[in-house]
């Protein structure tokens, strides 16, 4: 297929400037009233791991920003990306799992225990320690048996980090991409970590529109851009992920209108989702995506996950688009 590059986004709507104008219904946009204040924590916590991420590259530790912070550090226009991030998620590597936990306890972070028990080591949490605890040395001292274990969220700032892969309802592998690109995984991974989920959770649509919104679209996997390409290969060699993907980009496409975007900024998000499903269409399956599509949805296509995502009020089986006949 013929490159295809989109214009970088148009300079911010004036209107925009001070969200004069309530943000539309139903939509993670903060208000006025919480912008400064968010935007000044939130750059606490992208300092933080940035400090997590090079002390890891000088030690060889492979780190990457995943999740919505991920997000945020490819955006270009913060005001409209800003939203409630609760936690620092990371990915790194399975292999460097007993360097990662090294490393972030000279950072002067405790582990949450339970959530790699709960995991079988695919994934682990951290917290900075409750100033009543003192230091890592200090509850050290008293023994491995009385090291904190919490079943919930931690009592103070907490990041998770995954390994090798992002398992939600589906498994986006990222162990040999973790590379391309220096604080974050890619767009493209970003961008199928966020529309893999059943149930799709606003402020992940909220994301996907800042990727497509702030992110070049290319078809080779470079630095810093979105490579539709890299999408619709891994929807090629999983027919779950496919539909979900597929479904989750109609139902983006269905909230476009409730965000302010100016009309190029609408039109530029909306050509970037359907060029995503009409690559998804075109691409050549592997024999075990055909084999899984006769099964159908006579089979659960997902993982259950732990945590419930908050729905969008449709069912999980909307209709897959395709490149002919873009209604369901």
């Amino acid at each position: 297929m013929e490159a295809v590059t989109i214009a970088p986004m148009e300079t911010r709507h004036p209107a925009r400037t001070a969200l004069a104008s309530p943000p539309g219904p139903g939509t993670t946009r903060l208000r006025e009233g919480t912008l400064s204040a968010t935007t000044a924590r939130h750059e606490r916590m992208m300092t933080e791991a940035r400090r997590i991420i090079d002390a890891g590259n000088e030690r060889g530790v492979v780190l990457r920003l995943t999740g919505g912070l991920a997000v945020r550090h490819y955006a270009i226009d913060l005001e409209f990306a800003e939203r409630e991030y609760s936690d620092i998620d990371l990915i790194g590597l399975r292999r460097q799992s007993a360097e990662i936990g090294a490393l972030l306890d000279e950072l002067g972070y405790l582990e949450n225990i339970y959530v790699a028990t709960a995991t079988g080591g695919a994934q682990r949490q951290f917290f900075l320690p409750a100033r009543d605890l003192a230091s890592r040395r200090h509850v050290a001292k008293r023994g491995a048996a009385s090291l904190p274990v919490y079943a919930a969220v931690p009592p103070s700032d907490h990041l998770d980090v995954f390994l090798d892969a992002m398992k939600m309802d589906h498994e986006v592998e990222m162990r040999d991409r973790l590379a391309t690109n220096t604080y974050a995984i890619s767009p493209a991974d970003l961008f199928l970590c966020k529309l893999q989920i059943v149930r799709l959770n606003e402020k992940d649509a909220h994301d996907v529109i800042t990727l497509c919104k702030d992110v070049y679209v290319d078809f080779e996997d470079h630095p810093g851009v979105l490579d539709l390409t890299r999408v619709a290969e891994a929807c090629a060699r999983d027919w779950g992920l496919y539909v979900d993907v597929m479904g989750n980009i109609d139902i983006v496409l269905d909230r476009l209108a409730s965000y302010e975007l100016t009309v190029r900024e609408f039109t530029r998000v909306r050509r970037t989702l359907e060029l995503a499903q009409d690559m998804m269409a075109e691409a050549s399956k592997s024999l075990r995506w055909r084999l899984r599509a006769r099964v159908g949805k006579r089979v659960k296509w997902y993982r259950e996950v732990e945590e419930t995502l908050a729905g969008s009020g449709r069912e999980a089986d909307v209709a897959v688009r395709t490149k002919t006949g873009r209604t369901p």
